[in-house]
């Protein structure tokens, strides 16, 4: 696996803005696309989270670095136990929301841009993990705004998208 190039806008603007593709759980490339956001992620400084189409793969997968959102996670989350520094998130879906935050947000794919984005306070996701177990975790905090972000991404929305205009 391999620390690929973060795509950045406007250059890959075409792969950005696309519908990632649901992945079947039986699919071969998972593990490629797991291990090279992993490997990317953590080899980028200061970065939070990283969804596939971000390295080109119009996949519905994101990772979360744990440095960054473990203290955003429920005492109980089986995530915490989860072994290495990264989360991962297949096929996620927010199924519930709560509360409401007004905060700044970057993006690793539109650099040096700075955006205040209305977000949910707190989400409750169901999302499959690498081993194809499906979970339910709630988050908050960091957790809770880079997972919304992540999702935009899956969905084709950069940052650049909820600026006022």
């Amino acid at each position: 696996m391999a620390v690929k190039t973060i795509l950045s806008y406007p250059r890959a603007k075409h792969i950005l803005t696309a519908q990632a593709d649901a992945i079947q759980m039986s699919d071969p490339q998972i593990n490629e696309i797991v291990h090279d956001l992993k490997d990317t992620l953590y080899a980028t400084p200061n970065g939070v989270g990283l969804a596939a189409p971000q390295i080109g793969y119009l996949k519905r997968i994101f990772v979360l670095n744990k440095d960054y959102v473990g203290n955003d996670l429920e005492e109980n989350s089986l995530l915490l136990e989860s072994v290495g520094k990264m989360l991962v998130f297949i096929n996620p879906k927010i199924i519930a929301e709560k509360g409401e935050v007004f905060e700044e947000e970057g993006c690793l794919s539109v650099p040096g841009e700075f955006v205040k984005i209305k977000r949910a306070k707190q989400v409750k996701v169901r999302a499959y993990s690498e081993q194809g177990t499906q979970f339910y975790e709630k988050f908050k905090g960091l957790a809770s705004r880079a997972i919304q972000q992540e999702i935009d991404h899956l969905n084709g929305l950069l940052i650049l998208n909820h600026k006022k205009a």
